[in-house]
């Protein structure tokens, strides 16, 4: 056990190329990064237009308004907190609201594309923020983002993995009732015209995952409302993937990330001693997914749909690809320069390196 902790331990300092990989936290918990997500206490004079990035955050933290560090890195528990947060003068202003409706009211571009997005481990309140920010911005998407305490700045490598997956397995207890109010508020046209999809990273996909296995689909499951749901490089175990995936009707398409070599996936199989959904997933499991195999593209790595500070771009391709899914749309699997059957016991498809 002990050597198995040093493995885990490196494969999280390192990226297998003796390369340090970037602290999780790094400055999101100083004092003037704080600061750059400002607290308001009402919308500005100004209007908030189109050119401005903005997302709607809908968090599970315990709040601590009185303070510099407002929201905390622990569960709440007992309610959500809800909010509008725009852009503007260097600064990420955050607004608190009292409902999901409140907040969806205040985004200008209703009538563009929708995504929930869901994090995995090691995001602080700020590093969350910064997250759904940069894929609103990326990807020109309105952004509903399920904020979750997913690392602590008083724990350790090991201690953090344990923390987050805590955390990330409870989610579908505050989460189910808000994903019901995300349709809700869809049905009765309140959310424009856009597509919407659903995007589940890492230890995200666990709040996916729970809600089938803890009976919570609810009226989710009515009807077809979601154009794709992207399971993106899932760290939940690989072991009884039909079993609740096969249950998943209210998606159009449904897609599955996965990474051969996948090195933080590496380091929870070490962990948990269980395969990962997201590195190697069983041929012929669920039989409308789709598998795409990010390997030939981006080697080891495990967050490869955002350009990340600190980190290599994000690969065109791979922005390519994530652009069509996150607008609702298809991608063309027929394309020989883009995609080909995987040799990865035949389990879907390989994005390529675009030769040309």
């Amino acid at each position: 056990m002990r050597n198995i902790i040093l493995i885990l331990l490196l494969l999280m300092t390192s990226t297998g190329y003796g390369k340090p990989l970037p602290n999780p936290i790094g400055n999101f918990n100083s004092e003037a990064f704080w600061k750059m997500v400002k607290l308001e206490k009402s919308i500005p004079n100004r209007s908030i237009t189109d050119k401005d990035t903005t997302i709607v955050v809908i968090s599970n933290r315990k709040a601590n308004f009185d303070s510099l560090r407002y929201m905390t890195e622990e569960r709440d528990g007992t309610q959500l907190h809800y909010f509008f947060v725009y852009s503007g003068g260097g600064v990420w202003h955050v607004l608190p609201v009292a409902t999901l409706e409140q907040a969806i009211a205040l985004e200008p571009k209703k009538n563009d594309d929708w995504v929930v997005y869901t994090e995995g481990m090691g995001k602080l309140f700020t590093s969350d923020i910064a997250r759904g920010i940069g894929m609103a911005g990326e990807y020109k998407v309105n952004v509903i983002l399920l904020d979750y305490p997913s690392i602590s700045s008083t724990k350790r490598s090991l201690g953090n993995y344990f923390f987050a997956m805590k955390n990330a397995r409870t989610n579908y207890k505050d989460f189910s009732p808000a994903m019901e109010h995300i349709k809700k508020l869809r049905d009765e046209h309140k959310m424009g015209s856009g597509k919407i999809s659903l995007f589940y990273h890492s230890m995200g996909n666990n709040l996916q995952r729970d809600m089938v296995l803890h009976h919570k689909l609810g009226t989710l499951n009515n009807e077809v409302w979601v154009d794709n749901l992207i399971l993106n490089a899932p760290c939940v175990p690989r072991r009884g993937t039909g079993k609740w995936l096969n249950e998943i009707h209210y998606a159009r398409h449904i897609y599955v990330h996965y990474n051969t070599h996948d090195y933080t996936l590496g380091g929870a199989y070490l962990v948990s001693k269980r395969l990962q959904l997201g590195q190697r997933p069983l041929r012929k499991t669920c039989k409308d997914v789709i598998y795409i195999n990010f390997n030939m593209l981006c080697d080891r790595d495990h967050s490869n749909f955002l350009s990340i500070p600190g980190r290599a771009p994000a690969k065109v391709e791979a922005i390519r690809h994530y652009s069509a899914l996150l607008h609702g749309a298809d991608v063309n699997l027929q394309d020989e320069r883009l995609y080909r059957p995987t040799n990865y016991k035949h389990v879907g498809w390989d994005i390529l390196p675009d030769i040309h």
